[in-house]
């Protein structure tokens, strides 16, 4: 039997993600702004709360023994995963072809953090074996 506390490369991926996420979310984002500030919340934060919601779950249930659910009105965990990443890589497409403003180092790693949750989801569907992706 496998050690629990050995997290799997999808894991690896979505936790360092959210991380890279949130912090980088604190910085500038697009002129002075960052993706918390006035005309950029929600849109721009919706990024990084998905990153942390993602990572968040995966840390508590993998580090925390923390028994949730085995699904979320229906959905397991790795369908709301798969979900969520590509709602972030689709973001995070908008904002690499959009034209707001200069695009500063906050977004940079927002929207490579929003490519790295997909990522993230579909290796974490081929290592638990869902079946949702072949």
């Amino acid at each position: 039997m496998a050690d629990r506390q050995s997290p799997t490369p999808g894991e690896i991926t979505i936790m360092a993600a959210g991380a890279v996420m949130i912090i980088f979310s604190f910085l500038h984002f697009a002129a002075d702004r960052s993706a918390w500030g006035s005309h950029l919340f929600p849109i721009a934060t919706l990024l990084p709360i998905y990153g942390l919601v993602m990572a968040l779950q995966i840390a508590l249930t993998r580090f925390a023994s923390l028994n949730l659910p085995a699904s979320v009105l229906g959905f397991t965990w790795e369908q709301v995963h798969l979900a969520l990443g590509a709602m972030a890589a689709l973001m995070a497409f908008g904002w690499l072809v959009t034209d707001y403003g200069d695009k500063q180092i906050g977004m940079w790693f927002e929207i490579l953090g929003g490519f790295a949750l997909v990522v993230g989801a579909v290796l974490l569907q081929r290592e638990r074996n869902t079946g949702a992706i072949g």
